[in-house]
Order: C-alpha cells, then sequence, then structure tokens
C-alpha cells in the first residue's frame, strides 16, 4: 500500500498510508446512492408539493434537484473533517500533504476540479430520465480515474492542484491509539505540564521512536536530538537521561489527558 511521510515540528517522522483506490470507489458509490435516494425523494414526492415537477430545467428546479447533489462533497468534507457519508463508511478521509485538515480553500480547489461532481449530479437524473445519457456522464470521471491510477499518491487532478491527499483513516486511528497508556499507579504526579503543548502527531512519533530503544550511534544520537529540541521549544530545564525524559513526557501526557481537570 502507497504511504506517505510527514515531519513534525521536533523531527519526528510519521507514516499515513494512502487509501486503496477500492476504498475510494466503494466511499464514491455509498456517496452515489446517497445521491440518488435524494433525486428520487425529491422528483417524486417534494418537487410536485414545489410545482416543479416538470420544470427542472427552470432556477428552483435546478435548486432543488441540482444544488445540494452538487455541493454534497464539498460540504459534507467541510463539515465532517475531510469526510462524505461514503468517506466515513469505508475509513477513508482527506488531509493536505503534512497529514493536517485541509483548508476551506482546499476543500473548495479539490472539489472545482473534481470533474466527476457534475456527472454524479446529472446520472441519477439521466437514469431517471434519460438513460442513454449515463455512459456520457460516466466519460467524464475519465480524466479523475487516470490522474488516480498514474500519480504516486494517488491523487486526482483536484488532489494535485490543492495540495491534497486521501488517506485511510483506519491506519490513522490505529496509531492514535497507541498514544495512550494505562499508569497503574493511582497516585502518579506528572512532572512536565508543558507537554500539553504537543500535539497528538507529536506524541505518535515519541511512541515510535521510543519503540526503536537504544543500541545503535545513530538511533542514541536521535533520541538526544529530539529531546533537547523539545526542551528547547517547550522551555523545559531537566537532567534526565534523553530516553527517560521522553519516556516521562508520554506518562505527563496520558496523565493530562485521562485527567483533564488536573
Amino acid at each position: 500500500m502507497t504511504s506517505i511521510t510527514v515531519g513534525t515540528p521536533f523531527n519526528i517522522d510519521l507514516e499515513f498510508k494512502i487509501a486503496a483506490f477500492g476504498k475510494r470507489l466503494l466511499a464514491w458509490f455509498v456517496d452515489f446512492v446517497i445521491i440518488c435516494f435524494y433525486f428520487i425523494a425529491v422528483l417524486r414526492y417534494l418537487s410536485p408539493l414545489l410545482g416543479v415537477a416538470d420544470q427542472v430545467t427552470s432556477l428552483a428546479g435546478i435548486s432543488v434537484v441540482t444544488l445540494p447533489a452538487l455541493f454534497y462533497q464539498l460540504f459534507m468534507e467541510i463539515l465532517m473533517n475531510g469526510q462524505t457519508l461514503g468517506k466515513k463508511v469505508t475509513g477513508i478521509k482527506v488531509v493536505d500533504r503534512e497529514g493536517r485538515e485541509p483548508t476551506w480553500g482546499q476543500y473548495t480547489i479539490r472539489w472545482i476540479l473534481c470533474t466527476g461532481n457534475l456527472a454524479i449530479c446529472s446520472i441519477p437524473y439521466t437514469i431517471l430520465r434519460a438513460p442513454v445519457l449515463v455512459i456520457f456522464s460516466v466519460i467524464v470521471y475519465l480524466p479523475d480515474v487516470l490522474s488516480l491510477l498514474i500519480a504516486a499518491k494517488r491523487q486526482r487532478l483536484g488532489d494535485l492542484a490543492a495540495g491534497t491527499v486521501v488517506i485511510d483513516s483506519n491506519y490513522r486511528a490505529s496509531i492514535h491509539e497507541t498514544i495512550y497508556l494505562e499508569i497503574e499507579d493511582k497516585h502518579y504526579q506528572p512532572v512536565f505540564p508543558q507537554v500539553m503543548r504537543l500535539s497528538d502527531r507529536d506524541i505518535n512519533g515519541i511512541r515510535n521512536l521510543l519503540k526503536m530503544k537504544t543500541g545503535t550511534r545513530e538511533t542514541d544520537h536521535y533520541i538526544i536530538d529530539v529531546s533537547q529540541k523539545i526542551k528547547n521549544v517547550l522551555g523545559i530545564e531537566s537532567d534526565l537521561y534523553p530516553l527517560d525524559f521522553l519516556e516521562q513526557l508520554l506518562l505527563d501526557y496520558n496523565y493530562y489527558t485521562a485527567n483533564p481537570k488536573q
């Protein structure tokens, strides 16, 4: 599976798995089914009530039938932090190339350059009104499909322009879960409250770094460099050995996370 590697402010690398093409296709299909149900509901039940059943080309018809479907992807990704309902079901999400949540501008760019947005809006209607046009609607997706298959990070045209990628959020979540440790000492006293200025990504990186342990000169120097940089950034003075210092940070972070009022 293709992956991307991003760094934290403390020179700790984190890996994110790129969403597989099959998952993206399944997410699209789920979203497509949702939009189809919306089209059917509007055309059969809501449109007659609004008097636009036979006037889908009118401004009212376009507004009621087409615009919600057209803006579905954009609004859902903004409201659900990079996910549509289909992406939520399949466990994938949109992030920027640094592993962070994209800005509204990035969401908008990838939406504007999604050549399939017009198709996903038109396919349900053509199925109901003009089935022969379905083939034309599918062809509109070809540029994005080719980009997904060719691009090294499985990015479609909108992703390339916006600087975003679609990752497997289930994999990201499994990393997130490794942050937390059970502190058995009920009388545990944290040492460094400054640790809460670190992000989950930084703590993930520290946890992964500690798994490396020591044994090689390169690893030992790397741990020293990381611990010193964290001390400088957080303004911490400590005589603990670098490895012990990082372990203490991890324990303190878990303590404060489990006891937010402390």
